[in-house]
């Protein structure tokens, strides 16, 4: 059934002529995975940095990476201090766009640093 979607929306797209984007599920959860890493690497060794980075890099799904955005921001905020972890996380969060449920994302804050 998602093959056919999938074909389905391959196929609008490109009367509009705009590429189609990858849309697997299992590549955009890759992408993640991997902008997760990149954020974290660099910093000073620790055992919280060792636990993290093994938790994103094991992490079986993707609402257990979206829950280690919580960890995530608090190593970085104590490591680079909280305006740092925010813009880390910054670039991170819209990758889950149309991964999660509705009800699972985060809502909009009036919170600005």
């Amino acid at each position: 059934m998602s093959w056919k979607k999938s074909k389905f929306a391959s196929s609008l797209m490109s009367l509009f002529g705009e590429p189609m984007p990858d849309l697997s599920p299992e590549s955009r959860v890759k992408e993640i995975r991997q902008a997760m890493l990149v954020s974290l690497a660099g910093l000073n060794q620790s055992h919280q940095l060792a636990r993290v980075w093994a938790r994103v890099l094991y992490a079986p799904d993707i609402q257990a990476l979206w829950y280690l955005r919580a960890e995530m921001m608090t190593l970085l905020s104590g490591l680079l201090g909280e305006s740092a972890a925010k813009a880390h996380l910054a670039t991170i969060t819209p990758m889950f766009n149309g991964l999660l449920p509705a009800a699972q994302k985060s809502r909009p804050t009036s919170l600005r640093l």
